[in-house]
């Protein structure tokens, strides 16, 4: 989260940035001998004639001796009476007067004119900084929308574009009508302006569009999120707004925008739709639910040293007949035990054990950089998975009848813990892809993701389009200078200027410019650039995504023709090949670390400080591989857990094996698990500073300190995932903490495990965890412990935690980016590992003379 808080920040700062700078520029002065520019009005004096070779028809008054440059110092002040006065002739012209009835009449409105101009330029620049917001917390941090700070500020952003731009507009109207309406013989133009502010809202809301996150979830997730009516109403008031303006309503440009803009409205509704309908998406739980309840277990021989996979379903869903029944939806023809009848190929129901029993020798699986049967697997998991979001049971779920195989197949093949690890990755990904984006939902027909491809492709070439656009008018702008908002010229009256010495308007008048278009082209480019950039991350989802690769191994399953098609299958393998992008990867494989024990000298560094105070609070490191394969090497093992039949014959994981079984400080066998992790905490820390570095024991170390502290921080910052109270488990760690602070001041110098001993134990008004962590790290140094079993014990005691009925936890935990233990969590719900031992299962253990803690 700090991560995208951070981009957000820097983002917004740069467009504050920008924003200032088109200050600056919309207030220089730049006084010339033939105009004057204060603020954001520059008045020109000049003589409309047709048959002068002047820009637009009109050329410069010779004003002779009266002079620009040293008397207009301000165009509405006392020092313009003494050369440009009532009644002031022409040099070249001296029975010619000029009257200033219409230029007067602008003096006591003109502060009023710019302040409103300013304002609206002001209130352009906060409607781009606010939609900044919406767009990086929509794209790129949606699950963060439930934080109250972030939630308060999307809601404002959003709330306040409506507004905002309605405000400019009528601004843009009034200053246009209180010139016309005070003067005679005006002409104004807001062409440019008001084109710019139009195309810029209606870029702004297809921004809108394409971030907004859209969940066709079931009832019973509780996740269901329809796109939100807001952007209809956006898209139709800036539609509105546009169209009725007389000067625009024929512009091929904007109209082109909003068709682009409700085009992607129109589909992103109807794929919502669509998918909440969806027996594969939207219905998903309902109907695995009472599929896995009709599905038989394979039968296979216990002499054969494979299990045959289970029929678990991975795409299809939508092609089969089901019926309604009080679990869910039943398939009223079910698949034959293998998995490979004719019905089920009849039906287009694509089954795991049919893509697990692909030959080896296809060009698909030979050839692709991803595992297709590993991630067909992860896909079906993630159907299973959604069932548990759903509230179903273990059982109900149907996970024991897949659990065999996990464990026969997956947990016994040596060395292979990346596989595991990967699937289980993969299937998370599919969560967090379903519950936190809008990708899901355009996987209901096999035309729907080329749809939304080619939708995103029109985008880009419209920006494209729209950037050669405003190519001229940049140019001019930069050549020439800024040509203002909006133009006005206003004629003067005139006396003995004609053939007759009749009064009346001449061809003299006075040229204005309000405002400045930096206001305009800046927000309207900056806009360009991220319509472009999140179309073209949209493209990307689309062709690095797993749901992508899973549809197509699922259609090379179903179509015969595919199989015997040599250009088809190079085409799938080509897309294959792509690895899921950091640009679409939310797991980020990170554990972060915190410590309680941090000693400070009294002479470290401020840097050093700072990196020690990081490890305080949590700092994010890469998971070690050996951490995974200590975990993998403990999974594969039984004697860690006990089966309960009384419970659906499912697995209960005991507690961890205590490295010192006798000792009184770390064995109570009732303690929560929260006090566990931190007396054991406060003991690996002090045998660490115990012991000097040895090369045969860096592995364990490396287990064993990393858990240690990962543990903690699900202490401190992640209490949810544990089976203790999270309230009790923060209130716990501060005061530990609290207690350590002021303990550890008092520690410096050499010898520092005898000085932590001594101070750590030694009082009794110490916290009781300081207490029996130092006693215990005691225990573990004067009994030559190493590190491995200490490294064995963390690796129980994560595992030992991991089992949780707190789904909600869960899944936010998976939306910031994941957390091993709801990794290892999904990864034991899997292997039917779903509860930990309670009391008496504790004591069985202890009689069969196995230390628990």
């Amino acid at each position: 989260m700090a991560g995208v808080l951070h981009d957000a920040l820097g983002l917004l700062l740069k467009l504050l940035g920008c924003g200032l700078t088109c200050l600056r520029g919309a207030l220089a002065l730049n006084v010339g001998e033939a105009d004057v520019e204060l603020g954001e009005v520059r008045v020109y004096l000049v003589k409309a004639a047709a048959h002068a070779g002047g820009e637009d028809g009109h050329h410069l008054i010779d004003l002779g001796d009266h002079g620009v440059g040293g008397e207009l110092n301000s165009i509405f002040s006392d020092s313009i009476a003494g050369s440009l006065h009532q009644g002031s002739t022409i040099m070249n012209n001296p029975n010619c007067t000029i009257l200033w009835d219409n230029y007067n009449k602008l003096q006591p409105i003109s502060l009023h004119m710019r302040t409103k101009t300013l304002r609206a330029s002001m209130l352009m620049l906060l409607d781009a900084i606010l939609m900044g917001v919406v767009v990086v917390i929509g794209a790129y941090a949606p699950r963060h929308r439930r934080h109250p700070v972030i939630g308060a500020v999307f809601l404002g952003a959003t709330t306040l574009f409506l507004p905002i731009v309605s405000i400019i507009v009528t601004n843009i109207e009034s200053v246009h009508d209180l010139i016309v309406s005070l003067l005679t013989e005006v002409e104004c133009d807001d062409t440019s302006h008001l084109f710019l502010v139009f195309a810029w809202t209606g870029v702004v809301v297809a921004i809108g569009i394409s971030a907004s996150a859209v969940v066709a979830g079931d009832a019973r997730e509780g996740r269901n999120n329809a796109p939100p009516v807001i952007l209809l109403v956006k898209a139709s008031w800036s539609a509105y707004l546009t169209f009725s303006s007389t000067t625009l309503y024929t512009s091929t440009a904007l109209v082109q925008l909003f068709v682009i803009m409700f085009a992607k409205l129109f589909f992103k509704y109807a794929t919502f739709y669509k998918a909440r309908r969806s027996f594969a998406l939207g219905r998903s739980p309902r109907l695995i639910a009472g599929y896995m309840d009709q599905l038989q277990q394979p039968v296979h021989d216990e002499h054969t040293a494979s299990t045959p996979p289970p029929a678990l379903i991975v795409m299809g869903e939508d092609k089969v007949q089901v019926e309604e029944q009080p679990r869910g939806y039943n398939l009223i023809q079910m698949p034959d035990d293998q998995g490979d009848g004719d019905l089920t190929r009849a039906n287009n129901l694509v089954t795991l054990d049919r893509v697990w029993g692909l030959d080896d020798k296809d060009i698909i699986l030979q050839t692709s950089t991803a595992r297709p049967k590993d991630l067909c697997y992860s896909f079906a998991l993630f159907k299973l998975l959604r069932c548990r979001f759903a509230k179903y049971t273990v059982s109900e779920a149907g996970f024991i009848k897949t659990s065999k195989f996990f464990r026969k197949t997956l947990l016994k093949d040596d060395d292979h813990y990346e596989r595991v690890f990967g699937i289980i990755k993969d299937e998370l990904s599919f969560i967090n892809d379903y519950y936190y984006s809008s990708l899901p939902i355009y996987y209901t027909h096999p035309l729907l993701p080329a749809f939304g491809v080619t939708l995103s492709l029109w985008s880009i070439g419209y920006c494209l389009f729209l950037v050669v656009v405003l190519v001229d008018p940049t140019l001019r702008f930069f050549i020439y200078g800024d040509p203002g908002q909006i133009i006005c010229w206003v004629k003067l009256k005139t006396q003995h200027c004609g053939d007759n010495d009749t009064t009346g308007f001449g061809p003299y008048g006075v040229f204005f410019r309000y405002g400045s278009l930096y206001y305009d082209m800046v927000p309207l480019y900056l806009a360009i650039a991220v319509l472009v950039l999140a179309e073209a991350r949209e493209i990307v989802s689309y062709i690095c995504s797993n749901w992508t690769k899973v549809a197509l191994i699922c259609h090379h399953v179903n179509q015969a023709c595919w199989q015997r098609s040599r250009v088809v299958q190079k085409c799938i393998c080509s897309l294959l090949k792509y690895r899921r992008c950091k640009l679409v990867n939310n797991w980020d494989d990170k554990m972060k670390q915190c410590s309680v024990l941090v000693l400070r000298r009294r002479k470290t560094p401020l840097l050093l400080c700072r990196l020690l105070r990081s490890l305080d609070t949590g700092k994010k490191v890469k998971v070690p591989n050996i951490v995974k394969a200590a975990i993998f090497e403990t999974l594969k093992g039984e004697s860690f857990t006990t089966e309960q039949v009384d419970h659906g014959a499912v697995w209960c994981i005991r507690p961890p094996s205590s490295p010192v079984p006798l000792s009184q400080y770390g064995c109570s066998g009732r303690q929560p698990a929260g006090y566990t992790i931190l007396v054991w905490h406060m003991a690996t820390s002090v045998f660490e500073v115990s012991q000097l570095p040895q090369p045969s024991d860096s592995d364990h170390k490396t287990v064993a300190t990393h858990l240690s502290r990962y543990c903690t921080y699900l202490v401190t910052s992640r209490p949810e995932l544990l089976p203790d109270d999270a309230e009790w488990c923060r209130n716990l760690y501060d005061q530990v903490k609290k207690d350590a602070d002021r303990l550890l001041a008092k520690v410096q110098g050499v010898d520092l495990y005898d000085q932590l001993i001594r101070v750590l134990s030694a009082d009794d008004s110490n916290h009781e965890v300081l207490r029996n962590g130092a006693r215990l790290g005691k225990e573990l140094v004067e009994d030559s412990m190493g590190w491995e079993k200490l490294a064995r014990f963390w690796v129980e005691m994560i595992l030992y935690v991991a089992p949780s009925e707190n789904l909600e936890a869960h899944a936010e935990a998976i939306s910031h980016g994941g957390e091993l233990i709801t990794l290892l969590w999904a990864m034991l719900a899997h292997a039917g590992i779903t509860g930990r031992l309670d009391a008496a299962g504790v004591a069985a253990a202890a009689e069969e003379g196995r230390g628990v803690c």
